[in-house]
């Protein structure tokens, strides 16, 4: 179990490699706006995610050197962008366009043109203005086009990519309901690359499989609440022929796989890279309870953490949350009585994998020191 005193998810996480720099962005600092640590996520009220209702959208606040054009580099995400016109960047939504007279208008790509201006009403607006030709390359011997441009992520992929594809936290049940390995021919107990396995629990129809064992349960530090089990990335399999079982060749594994291994279906990268900054609903609350890389001792820019927020509570990629430290009591050097000064904020986090109690965050601006336990809120 993972305790109060823990600095990292353990053996679930231990195979994650964090390769995000650690630059800081300076930004102003801000006092919680209420006294006081957030409550505790557990007495929350859960919601379907997606039906919060929609809060008012703040007025958006321009940066007085924000170019009126700017050109895409490699290297660009749309938090830099964001970052280059937004004082704050999570108002993304709130001036994108979409240009209808270009293709893939929801995307930015390396080279494109962005242009900055007003609507008709005096809105302030970002579009695409010009793209040059997207190259495409054709790979043989498979009869396919793809296009060697691809569009820039929401984050930096070598932050996050480890996280976002090889890891899970699911519950109880999810585990006991998934697929699973039951073995080969040969009734081995160990399996590695060109193994031939068999598997059930599942009408497959994907090729290629993720193969992943649970490991340690997620304890929330307080409640003791259990926010679901990590799963340790055990390697692929390519199914050769479904069925009742259905037959897989073990590849790309990292460990000895084990009948009772769960297989998991690979979600498109475009999807896991879809996301844009926005702000999470009013009155959201919660708190740091690991870091993801056990390697690492301080939370910085670029570090990738575990809050006690998921979907239940409405939680989805995209959301910002600021950090704050926590509060603490003084005595008053006058009267003696004892007195909260509230937590500073110390960063901005962004969700970019949203499970049913939890999610991996990325540190987007660390201003002061982030510690575990530290609370996040709406920004």
């Amino acid at each position: 179990m993972i305790t109060r005193s823990s600095r990292h998810l353990g053996a679930a996480l231990l195979l994650a490699v964090l390769l995000g720099a650690c630059a800081q962005t300076p930004s102003q600092s801000e006092s919680r706006p209420d006294e006081g640590d957030p409550p505790p996520v557990s007495g929350a009220p859960v919601v379907e995610p997606g039906l919060l209702a929609a809060a008012a959208p703040a007025p958006v606040v321009l940066r007085p050197d924000h170019p009126q054009a700017y050109t895409v580099v490699p290297g660009d995400t749309l938090w830099s962008i964001a970052q280059r016109f937004l004082q704050q960047p999570w108002q993304w939504r709130e001036i994108w366009r979409q240009n209808p007279q270009i293709d893939n208008p929801n995307r930015i790509y390396p080279g494109d043109v962005l242009r900055f201006s007003h609507d008709a009403s005096g809105k302030p607006q970002l579009e695409v203005a010009e793209r040059e030709e997207t190259p495409l390359i054709k790979l043989t011997p498979e009869v396919r086009v793809e296009t060697i441009n691809q569009p820039i992520p929401p984050v930096p992929r070598d932050a996050v990519e480890s996280f976002l594809t090889r890891a899970l936290v699911l519950s109880e049940g999810q585990w006991n309901s998934s697929p699973y390995i039951v073995g080969d021919e040969n009734g081995q107990v160990l399996l590695a690359d060109r193994n031939r396995v068999y598997a059930r629990g599942a009408d497959f129809d994907q090729l290629r499989y993720q193969v992943f064992r649970p490991s340690e349960a997620l304890i929330e530090p307080g409640s003791g609440r259990n926010l679901g089990t990590a799963g340790i990335f055990m390697g692929e399999a390519l199914l050769e022929k479904n069925g009742d079982p259905a037959t897989f060749m073990l590849t790309r594994t990292i460990a000895p796989i084990r009948p009772g291994d769960r297989l998991f279906e690979i979600e498109p990268e475009r999807e896991l890279y879809s996301f844009v900054p926005h702000p999470v609903p009013p009155d959201t609350n919660g708190f740091i309870i690991a870091q993801l890389n056990p390697d690492v001792t301080q939370i910085t820019q670029y570090s990738s953490v575990v809050i006690n927020l998921g979907l239940q509570e409405g939680l989805e990629p995209g959301h910002v949350l600021a950090i704050y430290g926590k509060s603490r009591e003084i005595t008053d050097p006058i009267s003696g009585s004892t007195i909260k000064l509230p937590g500073e904020r110390s960063g901005l986090l962004m969700v970019y994998k949203a499970y049913d109690l939890v999610s991996y965050a990325l540190v987007m601006q660390a201003e002061r020191a982030i510690r575990l336990q530290d609370p996040v809120s709406t920004p």
